[in-house]
C-alpha cells in the first residue's frame, strides 16, 4: 500500500536524479545539494511510514524548498577565496 509520503519522497527524488544526470552530461556539478535531497527523501519516507506524519511533511516540504533552490540556482559557490579573486594575479608565497 502506497502513502502520500511513499509518492512524494519517490516523486522528489527521482526529479532530482533526473536533474542531476542532465546537469552531469553539461557541466560538472557539485554532489552534495543531491545527496542531501536524497538522505531527506528516505528519512521522511521512513518517518513517514513509521506514524510520524508532521515531521515527515516537514522534511519533504524542506527538500522541496532544496530541489527548487538546486533547479533555480544550478552553480553552487564555493566558500574558497581563491575563486573570488580568480581575476587578479596571486602573488608568489616563495618571494
Amino acid at each position: 500500500m502506497f502513502t502520500i509520503f511513499d509518492l512524494f519522497s519517490l516523486a522528489l527524488l527521482l526529479s532530482s536524479m533526473a536533474l542531476f544526470v542532465s546537469r552531469y552530461m553539461v557541466q560538472d556539478p557539485p554532489v552534495y545539494p543531491y545527496l542531501i535531497i536524497a538522505t531527506t527523501c528516505l528519512v521522511a519516507n521512513w518517518l513517514g511510514n513509521a506514524g510520524g506524519g508532521i515531521f515527515a511533511l516537514v522534511l519533504l516540504i524542506a527538500a522541496a524548498f532544496s530541489f527548487l533552490g538546486c533547479l533555480l540556482y544550478p552553480s553552487w559557490r564555493s566558500m574558497d577565496s581563491n575563486d573570488q579573486n580568480s581575476s587578479e594575479p596571486q602573488a608568489d608565497a616563495g618571494k
